[in-house]
């Protein structure tokens, strides 16, 4: 028995000896695990935060209709929000913002800077970036365990990028069944305008109106005709259905849509009802462009373009009377596509 409590005594001496080596080492995994998670907390307050100012500004760049893109409100807008915010406990003053063209297939990186002269892939932007470090934010972000080590804070930063792009898709509802051709829509769009929009007569200072349907062109350019979308339908019904209800399933760049064969004039005193000449219902619409116009076959969807509608006759001769528009409320959509007239809600890009 004596020697099993000498043992037992050599045994609590051993394990305060491994207790005192091993100490440092047990605070310093938790000084890790306490101040790595509280970092992370300040860094998605702050990323939230940047995200919140961007989306902010980035609601500013564009206004249905307008002639330029309101690059200075935006920025102003921006640098509003992030006072709104706080991280770490304490209300945010300082932070950085931008303003450029963020290309949206990234061959391009980062934002680019104005003045620049957009591309059919370049959304205009907002880039906000945030931090908490010496000079900004009441400094970096003090640790809580880590000061054992030496290590009394640590700064962070973040960045957002929020801008306006055109949808790659449309979700149902959002289309009107009449297609352009991508021929009328070089001819009427003004791609290089910032931001894009319709061509503008010299002559007259006014956007040209132009008449669609099969038996109109412009130049060689086939100009518009009606189509079941996604489904190769044929009669009147089945295109009053979709101009009532729009798509029934999301249509995107990429996508076939069949184009008709023979038109109702039915469907053009519907058209006629609903345009500006009408209860206006279906005064501006969302029509694909595809990239050819031949009756009974499918095409191509290229992108989606905005139509105000005007009015539109029956009878011999057939048409909705139209033209190229950029006021087209944003649609229920996704995805980023060409700009060809049509604009999605703002959204993070970054």
């Amino acid at each position: 028995m004596k020697k099993i409590r000498r043992f037992s005594k050599s045994e609590k001496g051993a394990v305060s000896v491994l207790v005192a080596l091993t100490l440092p080492v047990l605070l310093g995994v938790g000084a890790l695990a306490v101040d790595l998670a509280y970092l992370h907390v300040v860094r998605n307050e702050l990323q939230n935060d940047a995200d919140a100012a961007a989306l902010a500004g980035a609601r500013k760049l564009y206004t249905i209709g307008a002639s330029a893109l309101d690059w200075p409100g935006a920025a102003n807008t921006a640098s509003n929000a992030i006072a709104l915010n706080s991280a770490a406990g304490h209300p945010l003053a300082d932070g950085q913002v931008q303003t450029g063209y963020w290309d949206m297939t990234q061959a391009a990186t980062g934002l680019q800077f104005l003045p620049l002269k957009p591309g059919v892939n370049d959304a205009p932007a907002v880039q906000v970036s945030l931090g908490k470090s010496e000079k900004e934010n009441q400094g970096p972000v003090r640790t809580f365990l880590a000061s054992i080590w030496g290590v009394y804070a640590k700064p962070v930063r973040v960045t957002a990028v929020a801008g306006v792009s055109s949808p790659g898709t449309i979700l149902p509802g959002g289309l009107f069944p009449f297609a352009i051709s991508k021929c009328m829509y070089d001819k009427f769009w003004n791609a290089s305008a910032q931001p894009a929009a319709p061509r503008v007569d010299p002559l007259t200072g006014l956007v040209p109106q132009f008449k669609v349907g099969s038996v109109y062109k412009y130049a060689n350019c086939d100009s518009g005709e009606w189509t079941s979308l996604d489904t190769k339908a044929s009669g009147a019904n089945a295109i009053e259905k979709l101009i009532e209800e729009g798509n029934p399933i999301s249509m995107s760049v990429g996508d076939d849509a069949w184009i008709q064969t023979g038109v109702k004039t039915s469907l053009f005193t519907d058209v006629k009802k609903c345009s500006a000449a009408g209860n206006k219902k279906c005064e501006f619409v969302v029509v694909p462009i595809l990239n050819r116009m031949v009756s009974g076959t499918w095409a191509t969807t290229v992108g989606f373009a905005c139509l105000h509608l005007l009015d539109a006759v029956g009878g011999n001769g057939k048409y909705i009377l139209a033209k190229m528009s950029n006021q087209c409320p944003p649609p229920l959509s996704g995805g980023v596509g060409p700009n060809y007239g049509v604009i999605s809600p703002p959204s993070l890009f970054k």
